[in-house]
Formats: structure tokens, sequence, C-alpha cells
């Protein structure tokens, strides 16, 4: 998704036509808000505690708040109405997003791996079936990074 999003923005910023604009705007627009509700679960269901998941959708809300401070400095009135620097700085931040994403989704396998070497593959519950069918007792709830914690992908 951020792909779309960051072609959308190096339309934006490096065409002038109209209607060229304003098909790099949909697709910005389709790059950008999917993402945004993609990232929330993702935070939240990667944390193995209720104190970790508070944390990170915090922590995820004050950087995102940062987002607004940047956008007064990167669209200076001098350049309206195409503010080629903003969009610019859009299409690179876009890009990034997807890098990250790239990186931390790889990072999460490896981290499955380590878990699935420390307590052997995660078995799937059956619907109706209760407790975890993994054998091994442990004092640390599932939610808690527990045998049957799992990264999600």
């Amino acid at each position: 998704m951020s792909t779309i999003g960051f072609i959308g923005y190096v339309l934006l910023a490096a065409v002038k036509v109209v209607g060229v604009r304003y098909f790099g705007i949909f697709l910005a627009a389709a790059g950008i808000f999917p993402s945004i509700a993609n990232i929330l679960p993702w935070v939240l269901n990667n944390q193995g505690s209720d104190t970790r998941r508070g944390m990170g959708i915090a922590i995820l809300n004050i950087i995102g708040q940062c987002g607004p401070l940047l956008g007064i400095n990167v669209f200076p009135k001098n350049e309206a109405p195409l503010y080629h620097k903003g969009m610019w700085v859009c299409a690179a931040f876009t890009l990034f997003t997807g890098f990250l994403a790239f990186c931390l989704r790889f990072l999460l396998v490896w981290e499955n791996k380590k878990l699935d070497q420390k307590y052997g593959p995660k078995l799937e519950l059956r619907p109706g079936h209760e407790g975890d069918h993994s054998g091994i007792k442990t004092d640390v709830g599932e939610e808690n990074y527990g045998p049957s914690f799992r990264y999600v992908l």
C-alpha cells in the first residue's frame, strides 16, 4: 500500500497536468489511509500484555501526531499551489514507511522462528477445544508471551 501512496506523491510532485494530479491524490490517499488502519491492530496485536498494548498505542499516537509539525514546515505558502517540496517529502516518508514495514515483517518472522525453536511449532486450537495443546506448562499466560504466543504478520 505504501508503494501506491509513493507513486501518488511522485505524480503530485512531478506533474503539473491537473487530471494526472487528481489521479495522484487518489493514489496517495489509497496508499496512506488503509496503511493507518493496518498499523493500529498490528501494533496492538504484537504486544504480549495489556500494559505493553497501552504503551504501544500511546507511543504510536505520539509519533503520529508529529506529522502536523512537519507539515507546517514542508508546505510553505510560497510554494502554493503545487507544493513540490512537500510532495517529495511525503513521497520519501511513504517509501520509508514501506521499507520499515518490510523490515519489521522479516524481523517478526525471525522472532516467530525463535519461538518455534524454544516451544515447538504453535498448534492451532480447534473450535470447541480449550487450553494449550502444546503440552508445555508455564506460569506465563498465553497473551503474555506464553508457549502459544506468536507475532502477527
